[in-house]
């Protein structure tokens, strides 16, 4: 059973929890603000998918560290990453070393170089997609990126400023009904 991942508010992330599936507790997320630019987005993501299944206070308090380590989170810095840069970060203490984490986030810089070249930027990129609604959106971004699907999907898409469900539940539940009207 998925433990559905509920937020509340970007800037107060230390008192977001896991709800228990079955619960019935549900905490709710406001919507971030918008980022200024793709690296910003891809800074966003990073965050979202290091996060997952983690202390939030540790990935916080690592932030600086993240960020360094990262190239300041430049997309076109990153998506240019290769094995020896992967030998290096999963050296690095001052990040959470996962390898899968590591190179997943290099894969996304290299999507997002893609969807720059395709659309010309991410927010362009998904206003596009969202004219076909929240669930088409989040299929979109599960399918090209790497560790986001469910909950951390919506989490990110809340995050960087996109209105969606105030649950998993609830985009569950229309990504259930746009299957069966496409069926």
């Amino acid at each position: 059973m998925v433990a559905y991942l509920l937020y509340e508010g970007l800037n107060n992330m230390k008192t977001a929890k896991r709800s228990q599936p079955g619960s019935g507790k549900v905490i709710r997320c406001r919507v971030g603000p918008r980022p200024k630019d793709d690296d910003s987005y891809f800074e966003q993501m990073t965050k979202v998918i290091f996060r997952s299944g983690l202390n939030w206070d540790v990935i916080e308090n690592k932030w600086g560290n993240f960020h360094k380590a990262f190239a300041g989170f430049s997309v076109a810095t990153v998506a240019r990453f290769n094995e020896s840069d992967v030998d290096r970060l999963l050296e690095d203490r001052g990040i959470v070393r996962n390898r899968r984490k590591v190179r997943a986030t290099i894969e996304n810089a290299q999507v997002f170089l893609s969807i720059r070249k395709e659309h010309g930027s991410f927010a362009r990129y998904l206003r596009e997609i969202r004219r076909d609604g929240e669930a088409a959106l989040c299929r979109a971004i599960t399918e090209r990126f790497s560790f986001l699907g469910g909950s951390t999907v919506v989490f990110f898409l809340r995050t960087v400023g996109e209105e969606m469900p105030e649950t998993i539940r609830q985009w569950e539940a229309e990504t259930d009904e746009s299957r069966r009207k496409r069926a």
